[in-house]
């Protein structure tokens, strides 16, 4: 069977460039301004390094910029500032919010207002204190009064509030798109997180 490749030309060592490291310090110290190179050959301007740029880029090596001018770099800076500037004018969606015809009395703009509520929580209920603004709940605590909570919140209470500003919230338990319970996904949590617990949280 004929080798498609010599295993002479696999054993052959790439040729060593060699840089004139004293020339290259003549020609540097005789430049002016910032100057940037990636290699030794670049900044020497070798003729090994003008082949390789042929080889690699056949017919553009004399199309490549040898630096960037003032007027292509404002060009770029000013792109880029319009397009930053065009990000930033989206247009918001509308947001039906009514004012009030007669202020209520306790109401005061930039003011919190907490009120005490509960919610259900495994057929329980939990006292809670919301926080909000102009009637719209932003903030849940526990309640201090209530026997059931004493002033203490968990996952599911503080992220109740999620329930009103996001409409694609899942309102059900699922599981693999299936309708599912919460019982349910308490025992496989707790199955799952025993696992990690023995494996040290590995995996």
């Amino acid at each position: 069977m004929k080798d498609l490749f010599p295993v002479e030309a696999l054993l052959e060592r790439p040729r060593q460039r060699v840089t004139d490291v004293k020339a290259l310090r003549e020609k540097l110290a005789a430049g002016k301004g910032p100057q940037f190179w990636r290699t030794l050959e670049e900044a020497a301007e070798t003729e090994e390094l003008r082949e390789y740029i042929e080889q690699e880029f056949p017919g553009l090596s004399g199309q490549i910029p040898q630096g960037v001018d003032r007027r292509s770099l404002l060009k770029v800076m000013a792109a880029s500032l319009a397009m930053a500037g065009a990000a930033a004018c989206t247009k918001q969606p509308k947001e039906l919010i009514v004012p009030y015809v007669r202020q209520p009395e306790n109401v005061i703009p930039g003011l919190p207002l907490f009120y005490a509520t509960a919610i259900p929580l495994n057929g329980y209920a939990r006292g809670l204190l919301v926080e909000s603004h102009l009637n719209r709940p932003t903030k849940v605590e526990g309640n201090p009064d209530h026997p059931a909570s004493l002033g203490a919140t968990g996952i599911f209470e503080q992220a109740s509030v999620l329930d009103l500003y996001d409409p694609d919230r899942s309102q059900t338990v699922l599981k693999e798109g299936r309708l599912s319970t919460f019982a349910e996904f308490t025992g496989i949590f707790s199955s799952e997180a025993q696992g990690l617990g023995s494996r040290k949280g590995e995996g």
